[in-house]
C-alpha cells in the first residue's frame, strides 16, 4: 500500500491498555512493534510511523464518538464478546468501546481505506457507522467514509 497511497501507520498502545500492561511492558511492546513494522518492510521514508498516545486528538475524538455510541451495539461485537469469553476476570470498558477507539484512530486522519483482517471488519463496518452517525446529527461532511481494503484493492 505504501507505494500506492500516503500511508500511515501507527503503533497502539492506547488499544494495549485493555490488557493492563505495566509501563515497561508498554514501552518495550512499542518498541517490538516498531522493529516488526520496520522487519515487514514498512519504509519511513514513503509512510508515516507513529504512537497512538502521541496524537491526543485521538483520544478527544475517541471521547466525542463514545458519547453517541449505543451500548446495545457495542455488546454486540464480535470481538467484545469474544475477548469477555476469553477472559471473564478482565471485562472492562476499553474492551467494550474498543470499537469506538478504532473508529477514532481511522476516522481522525480522514482514512478512505484500511487494511483489515477478517477479524476486524466488523469494527471497521462501526466505524463507517459512527462516522456517518457523526456527519449526520452535526450536520456536517467532516468525516469521509471508510472503506475495507484488501491487497487486490478497495472493496
Amino acid at each position: 500500500m505504501q507505494d500506492d497511497f500516503n500511508c500511515y501507520f501507527f503503533i497502539a498502545d492506547i488499544h494495549s491498555l485493555t490488557t493492563h500492561p505495566t509501563p515497561e511492558n508498554l514501552q518495550s511492546g512499542v518498541r517490538q512493534v516498531l522493529a516488526e513494522y520496520l522487519a515487514c518492510g514498512i519504509d519511513p521514508e514513503k509512510s508515516t510511523i507513529f504512537i497512538q498516545s502521541d496524537v491526543p486528538e485521538v483520544s478527544e475524538l475517541y471521547a466525542l464518538l463514545n458519547m453517541n455510541a449505543y451500548l446495545g451495539e457495542l455488546e454486540r461485537t464480535t470481538s467484545f464478546k469474544d475477548k469477555a469469553r476469553q477472559n471473564p476476570d478482565n471485562v472492562n470498558a476499553g474492551l467494550l468501546t474498543y470499537p469506538v477507539l478504532m473508529a477514532s484512530d481511522i476516522i481522525i486522519h480522514k482514512a478512505h481505506f484500511v487494511p483489515v483482517g477478517k477479524d476486524q471488519e466488523q469494527n471497521l463496518e462501526m466505524a463507517r457507522k459512527f462516522a456517518k452517525r457523526f456527519n449526520r446529527m452535526y450536520k456536517c461532511d467532516i468525516f469521509p467514509i471508510p472503506r475495507p481494503y484488501t491487497f487486490g484493492g478497495a472493496i
